[in-house]
């Protein structure tokens, strides 16, 4: 595509100098044009007007914006590798953050609902206790790799529900150590409370 074919004045176009990045003109749609060494890049609602590394710092909704209109051309030049990589570790660890709440609730209702003799309240731990389930079935559905670390992390997590729930009550006997299947399905699954339902 010739150089002035790409400078239609209906959205927004960025002339990639080294090391800025300035909006020049508006256009309708991506596309990536290259001519006697100026680089554009034309994008619709984006407008860059710093180098990414400083909109990681300054505005990060702009960064991811002219970060994914880097990838789509495949402009290896112009992306904050740094920043990007910094996203992509923390991607990990917030599946990983999202891990050990969820199994925390689920352990501590778990808990409550084995060993807290309160009749009116196990519908509502129940009802807790299948949605954490259903939502780490979802993470481990999506993030297989994440089991071998719910194992690692499980009797840690423990101890941290068996200490909020001793403190929401404290009459209630809790075994100090794990007491439940480290079987994923079973922990996902089961019923460890027996007859003693909600309907009895």
């Amino acid at each position: 595509m010739p150089f002035s074919d790409a400078l239609r004045p209906v959205g927004l176009v960025w002339e990639v100098g080294r090391p800025q990045i300035h909006p020049i003109l508006r256009v309708d749609s991506l596309h990536y044009t290259e001519e006697d060494g100026l680089v554009a890049y034309l994008m619709a609602d984006v407008n860059l007007r710093a180098p990414l590394r400083q909109l990681y710092n300054e505005d990060f909704a702009r960064w991811v914006e002219g970060t994914v209109a880097c990838l789509r051309v495949r402009d290896a030049d112009h992306l904050d590798w740094e920043g990007l990589l910094e996203e992509i570790e923390d991607l990990g660890k917030s599946e990983k953050r999202e891990l050990e709440s969820r199994l925390s609730l689920l352990l501590n209702h778990l808990l409550k609902r084995c060993c807290v003799a309160l009749p009116d309240c196990y519908r509502g731990w129940q009802l807790t206790i299948l949605e954490q389930r259903n939502a780490l079935k979802r993470l481990l559905k999506q993030s297989p790799s994440l089991q071998p670390y719910l194992a690692t992390v499980l009797d840690d997590i423990y101890q941290d529900a068996l200490a909020e729930a001793r403190e929401a009550y404290p009459d209630g006997s809790m075994p100090q150590e794990y007491p439940f299947s480290r079987d994923t399905d079973d922990l996902l699954s089961a019923e460890f409370w027996g007859s003693n339902s909600s309907n009895d």
